[in-house]
């Protein structure tokens, strides 16, 4: 298991900014789970897998939060660059969804850009027209 990781203390609300050059799984996690994670047991993350630069979450509780972004399987390794930074709190910006996000992951985003309005700005897992991700 190769990957990049950055960890750092965040607040609720701020986000997380990751920049990737090519498609990848980018996992939000909290200080513990990435100690499972690293150690090869059962962890609990956010996030999966991304196409398209930049990818968003917004810090769901203060705690120290991990960002990784794996470095494709043992079997195949993919070369990739990445860079990870912490922004600001703003109200209009949404996480941004991953292209294997489950139906009730999908069902959440909607609901809440509905609650925000026309302004929000999504990020999306895929540039693929039609896309819902």
């Amino acid at each position: 298991m190769k990957f990049l990781y950055k960890q750092f203390q965040g607040k609720k609300k701020q986000i997380v900014e990751v920049e990737i050059d090519q498609p990848t799984k980018i996992k939000f996690m909290t200080a513990p789970e990435f100690k499972a994670y690293k150690d090869h047991r059962t962890h609990r993350y956010f996030g999966g897998t991304f196409d398209v630069s930049p990818v968003r979450f917004v810090l769901p509780y203060d705690a120290v939060w991990s960002v990784v972004v794996e470095k494709g399987s043992a079997r195949d390794p993919i070369e990739i660059r990445a860079s990870c930074k912490l922004l600001p709190p703003d109200r209009g910006v949404l996480s941004t969804l991953a292209i294997d996000a489950p139906n009730h992951v999908r069902e959440t985003l909607e609901e809440e850009m509905q609650t925000l309005g026309p302004a929000a700005e999504v990020g999306t897992g895929s540039d693929e027209e039609g896309s819902t991700n």
